[in-house]
């Protein structure tokens, strides 16, 4: 009798080390690419994912990585039971975009098929104030004299902005503003003069332009050139 069991137990050993052999985690998520239309500038986006395992065994989420800061990921548990799933939670914060905004999140896991899982958040962001140029560059001033540059700002928005103030820590340039208050479809320029002292050779720094805007309520402008003698 143990002689016909002993084959027998063989086979179902066997067996057993082949199904676990092939046992693997399986990553699904059935809208891994999401639209979220259009939204205004400065609006945050909620967005939550459903991470699956169709496989049969764990599934062990490695990492999640975002393609830049403006998205914040939450993630409740990095262990999937087969069958069970997850909710991968996120926030876009779009104050500092304009137009069209492509965004990806990275799920590493243990799934030998695709390891490396993408996630896309996707969509437009509506400027409601619209500055340009978004970079003023100077060119080149020579030391000792000044030169006078403008940045224009438009309200693309559906209520009036006011600008409460516009400056810049850079002592060789004064700030102007023009229009405190901007209608509906309606623009104001930003006079910015600058006066390059006798040991400049560069000019770098920004201007910061601030509003009212509860979405926007500081703009920053870059400012660069450079210095002949």
């Amino acid at each position: 009798m143990r002689q016909r069991l002993a084959p027998l137990l063989t086979i179902m050993l066997l067996l057993q080390c082949v199904t676990a052999a092939f046992a693997a985690p399986t990553l699904s998520v059935d809208k891994p690419f999401f639209d979220f239309g259009t939204i205004p500038q400065g609006k945050k986006l909620d967005h939550v994912f459903t991470l699956k395992n169709k496989g049969d065994s764990p599934l062990s989420i490695v990492r999640t990585k975002s393609s830049c800061g403006c998205t914040v990921i939450s993630l409740p548990r990095k262990t999937i039971e087969p069958g069970g799933s997850v909710e991968l939670k996120t926030t876009f914060d779009s104050t500092t975009f304009g137009g069209k905004v492509t965004k990806t999140i990275t799920v590493e896991t243990n799934d030998p098929a695709n390891p490396n899982y993408t996630l896309t958040l996707t969509g437009v962001v509506s400027e409601v104030l619209v500055v340009a140029p978004r970079q003023l560059n100077l060119g080149q001033i020579k030391a000792g004299t000044s030169g006078t540059f403008t940045v224009t700002v438009d309200n693309k928005g559906n209520r009036p902005v006011k600008i409460t103030s516009a400056t810049s820590p850079m002592p060789q340039v004064k700030v102007t503003a023009g229009k405190q208050s901007i209608k509906p479809g309606e623009s104001t320029s930003i006079t910015i003069s600058v006066a390059p002292r006798p040991e400049d050779r560069f000019l770098s720094g920004f201007i910061i332009i601030k509003t009212d805007m509860p979405g926007k309520p500081e703009i920053t402008v870059p400012v660069y050139g450079s210095v002949s003698k």
